[in-house]
């Protein structure tokens, strides 16, 4: 349902509370709710969210008056279609169990509806409007992103579809689909349950997936620390910052560091390395990394981090880092998968809130004249397949794209990269067996100040450098 349909029906539902609709109005009100199941859906919601209000507004101290409940009982339509009556009776008992029943305050809700966006709802037990407060019962969020926070201090983001069971304001239960939570100092031992394990929060920002059909979890931390539990043991494998790992009918599995952007996969899909998975570093033999910067001067320089900045303005600063890998101990042509790591981590230069989510390309150098460049001789006017112009481009001439990744809006560490056949190929189609990659960060920011993204380079004193995970064959 488009806005300005909502916007009518919303506007019919309130005149319908206060009867005041005319009789064609009052007809065309059933005969919409008659039709169309989001419609009833939208009603119910509006219904129920009115009712709050008007519980919130009688005193603590009284009970509803008889002229209170006198309205209630005459709060009906003319006329109502009987698969109308149904939702029409579940929204007058909701009002009155409200102003009769007033459980104590601080047992009502314990979290609120922060915010959704494109969000379509169904089957949902609890009010889904933005400002409604939130007890106990379930969320089934069909499309969409939606928001809720929690008033121990978490926040947790569901991403359709997803289904998510609200207990109380420590814990929740997800029974498909992602939610992202991000728990804040003083809600330490917030808890995500799913039916394979609990996902117990240490301060963090982590994702949790649920597959459907099996009830598999993925559980990923963005930043901070958790600890996922089996849910008959009282501990369990804790995960930091870049680390993931996956729970499925044979128990909590590896602790893993990669991209984050893989796809779910099942338990039985799940990669074990063997040996001829190999992983090849920025420092190993003759490789080597760097990062060039370009426009007007800083002094925002960095000899541990390779730096990314894609600038509004186009006389910079913009910034695009070089990465070398020494080959040389891996046939042409024998690499079946290959896979870019990159480890994120906080600048403190420039706004995050100046940036969106920043998508970011990994370019090949395709032509084998150009692997001389060296560490600390790059510079913005000598990088090879450089375009000058601005933070993004590379000469078409002298690159191929061999993959994107994306860093969500405010994520400033963790584990990035790409994989696939476009990077397989390109490395084994290498001949001098010295590959050069470029990074460079496609999204622009959208005020001057923003954010300067980095990834480890070969010298950081305790994060890995670039690497290159390769599977040869046999």
């Amino acid at each position: 349902m488009n806005e300005t349909k909502q916007d009518e029906l919303l506007e019919l539902a309130h005149g319908y509370i206060e009867k005041r609709l005319s009789p064609d109005e009052l007809e065309r009100l059933e005969n919409w709710l008659e039709s169309d199941e989001e419609a009833r859906r939208i009603f119910v919601d509006f219904s129920h969210d009115h009712a709050l209000l008007h519980w919130e507004n009688i005193p603590e101290s009284g009970d509803a008056t008889s002229e209170e409940l006198d309205d209630l009982a005459d709060f009906r339509p003319r006329r109502l279609p009987t698969l109308w009556q149904t939702f029409a009776a579940a929204a007058i008992i909701s009002l009155l169990a409200l102003v009769l029943i007033r459980p104590p305050s601080d047992a009502r809700t314990f979290a609120t509806m922060q915010s959704t966006e494109s969000a379509r709802w169904e089957s949902a037990t609890l009010p889904t409007s933005e400002g409604a407060r939130l007890g106990a019962g379930t969320l089934h969020l069909v499309r969409g992103l939606a928001t809720i926070a929690f008033d121990s201090g978490a926040e947790v983001t569901m991403e359709a579809p997803a289904v998510l069971e609200m207990t109380d304001e420590m814990n929740c239960t997800l029974s498909k689909g992602t939610a992202v939570a991000e728990v804040s100092e003083g809600a330490e031992g917030f808890t995500i349950h799913t039916p394979t394990v609990h996902v117990v929060d240490f301060g963090t920002r982590f994702a949790v997936n649920v597959d459907p059909n099996s009830g598999a979890t993925r559980t990923e931390v963005f930043d901070g620390l958790v600890e996922v539990r089996l849910p008959q043991e009282k501990k369990g494998v804790r995960l930091e910052t870049g680390q993931r790992t996956l729970v499925g009918g044979d128990g909590i599995g590896q602790v893993t560091e990669g991209p984050e952007e893989g796809t779910w996969s099942s338990i039985g899909s799940a990669r074990l390395r063997d040996p001829r998975w190999q992983q090849v570093s920025t420092a190993d033999g003759n490789g080597k990394d760097s990062y060039v910067w370009g426009g007007k001067p800083n002094d925002h320089v960095s000899e541990e981090l390779l730096l990314l900045k894609n600038s509004l303005d186009l006389s910079g600063p913009h910034r695009k880092a070089y990465l070398g890998f020494d080959l040389s101990s891996i046939e042409p042509g024998t690499i079946q998968q290959a896979e870019l790591v990159l480890r994120f981590t906080p600048t403190g230069w420039g706004l995050a809130s100046h940036l969106d989510s920043s998508e970011f390309q990994v370019w090949g150098i395709t032509k084998d004249a150009l692997d001389s460049w060296k560490h600390g001789e790059l510079d913005w006017d000598n990088a090879p397949a450089n375009d000058r112009s601005n933070g993004s481009l590379l000469v078409e001439a002298e690159t191929q794209l061999l993959g994107e990744f994306r860093i969500p809006r405010g994520i400033q560490s963790g584990t990035f990269g790409i994989r696939g056949e476009q990077l397989a190929n390109f490395l084994n189609q290498d001949q001098n067996r010295l590959a050069s990659l470029v990074v460079t960060r496609k999204t622009q920011e959208n005020r001057a100040g923003g954010l300067v993204h980095a990834f480890a380079s070969q010298r950081h004193p305790f994060l890995p450098g670039p690497t290159l995970r390769v599977k040869t064959r046999p």
